[in-house]
């Protein structure tokens, strides 16, 4: 007969089965997956070694457990991609393979698994492709898209000027030139900066953009009382204008319908849908549900990278005033004051562009990109990748990496000039990473930063408001790498 345990040892040992039946369910990875953290929590999985910034965290992973390595993000698994090789190998080798969008929040409640940014498969492909080669005939990445973004830099450029050197916050005014910009071609039309519509419209731009990236993996949240995490709002937000400002758009574009005259985006579409519709092609994606959610990924896509991306280079100018003024002193020496910049100039103005450069790599603006998934399951670098993986492309580790930088650090405008002071781009230059998905408006925003900047120099010293305290550049995680908000002046060159 066994003996009869005491209370506190049955205690104990049932405490020590429950742990090991714990750690035995929950933390046992799939077979051949990348390595990580052995230890995760249920429900939560590996967010609280994550913490709050991501990147730093994937940073010091990487040293521990290699280029390419696993984590649990609730109770999703997570591949995360590093280094230039191996990105290069997933997203552009086996581009297809990792081309899909996950089931996320994302995908389902913001985009409906339409349009270009959360779809996949076929949907994916033929919007993409419409929207590139309708973007193309409508000038983006060619000098006849000038005139649409001097016109709104002008405009730009004049309500600066009666703010009469004071002291200001540039967000919203950036924010609605860019979405100006992106509007003209999709609308056909810019908006005045006092249109309520269209106030509405940024800031709305504006508020999405910081939806928290838990949600995610957590959307019940948005069902929870109250509005914590002010997601209602958001979301209200974005029907409203979605219905007031996309839906009305498209209503008005087809009563008012000219197949001689498509020349914004919108008109294009209708005129793709009616010869979809003359062919009987009932399989097309080219539709009105599509057309409304592409409008908002052209509109998503094509102002928060850039006016973020104008943001932080003017927070830079305003903590290297040196460099600022070596990009004046170019401008003025090689083209003037009194000329209008374009886009020839720019073999002129060498420094301008590698400050430019250098802002997007030191900045890290998108430092994660957008979380994909495979097609099915397939390998990389010897691990699995099993079909519902998330995969997160860290460019972050591109360019933040010492081996490729030297001294990623710093802020070094000229480690892209060569010994003859002509711009240099290694190919690990990735600020809007590679592949078939890679940024549909990658040509616009480089023609937007280069004409704006240039547009602004020649106008304007930018200084920090007089006893005002600037911000660190470590800037604010969400969906992009967001720069703290401050005041800055804007003091005219006479």
């Amino acid at each position: 007969m066994l003996p009869e345990l005491p209370t506190e040892s049955v205690a104990i040992i049932l405490v020590v089965a429950a742990v090991t039946l714990y750690l035995w369910a929950f933390n046992g990875r799939p077979k051949g997956v990348p390595p990580g953290p052995w230890f995760y929590l249920p429900v939560i999985g590996n967010l609280v070694q994550i913490g709050a910034n991501p990147v730093t965290s994937f940073r010091e992973m990487r040293k521990k457990y290699g280029d390419v390595f696993s984590v649990y993000m609730a109770n999703r698994l997570v591949i995360v991609v590093n280094g230039f090789d191996n990105l290069k190998e997933a997203f552009v080798k086996n581009g297809d393979t990792f081309s899909n969008r996950p089931n996320l929040f994302f995908t389902k409640v913001i985009t409906y698994d339409k349009g270009i940014t959360g779809s996949s498969g076929e949907v994916w492909k033929e919007q993409r492709k419409f929207a590139l080669q309708t973007l193309r005939n409508l000038g983006m990445g060619k000098n006849i898209l000038q005139s649409k973004i001097q016109e709104e830099s002008t405009a730009f450029i004049e309500e600066l000027t009666k703010r009469e050197g004071k002291a200001t916050d540039l967000r919203n005014l950036i924010g609605s030139s860019v979405s100006n910009i992106i509007s003209s071609i999709v609308f056909g039309k810019r908006f005045e900066y006092k249109d309520p519509m269209f106030i509405k419209f940024v800031k709305i731009v504006e508020e999405n953009v910081l939806i928290p990236p838990v949600l995610h993996f957590f959307p019940f949240l948005r069902f929870l009382p109250g509005d914590m995490f002010n997601i209602k709002h958001m979301m209200r937000g974005m029907e409203a204008i979605e219905h007031e400002l996309f839906e009305s758009s498209v209503r008005e574009h087809t009563v008012h319908y000219d197949e001689n005259n498509t020349d914004d985006f919108i008109s294009a579409y209708i005129k793709e849908m009616k010869h979809k519709e003359r062919l009987g092609d009932t399989s097309s994606s080219i539709n009105n549900d599509n057309l409304c959610v592409v409008i908002k990924d052209l509109f998503f896509a094509g102002t928060e990278t850039t006016a973020t991306a104008l943001r932080w280079l003017l927070l830079y100018f305003l903590h290297f005033p040196e460099i600022q003024n070596k990009c004046f002193a170019e401008i003025q020496d090689n083209v003037g004051c009194d000329k209008t910049i374009y886009m020839e100039d720019k073999t002129k103005l060498p420094y301008l562009e590698a400050t430019i450069m250098e802002i997007l790599r030191h900045a890290d603006i998108g430092p994660l990109s957008v979380m994909r998934t495979v097609t099915s399951e397939t390998m990389l670098k010897g691990y699995r990748i099993p079909s519902n993986a998330l995969v997160i492309p860290n460019i972050d580790s591109v360019l933040s990496d010492s081996r490729i930088w030297g001294d990623p650090e710093n802020f070094r405008p000229d480690r892209f000039l060569d010994e003859n002071g002509h711009i240099t781009k290694p190919e690990e230059y990735i600020p809007f990473l590679f592949g078939p998905r890679n940024c549909l408006g990658e040509s616009l925003a480089r023609m937007e930063l280069f004409l704006f900047l240039a547009s602004m120099l020649q106008k304007f010293e930018f200084v920090k408001g007089e006893g005002a305290v600037l911000p660190t550049l470590d800037g604010v995680l969400g969906f992009t790498h967001e720069p703290e908000p401050y005041l800055i002046r804007a003091t005219l060159r006479i």
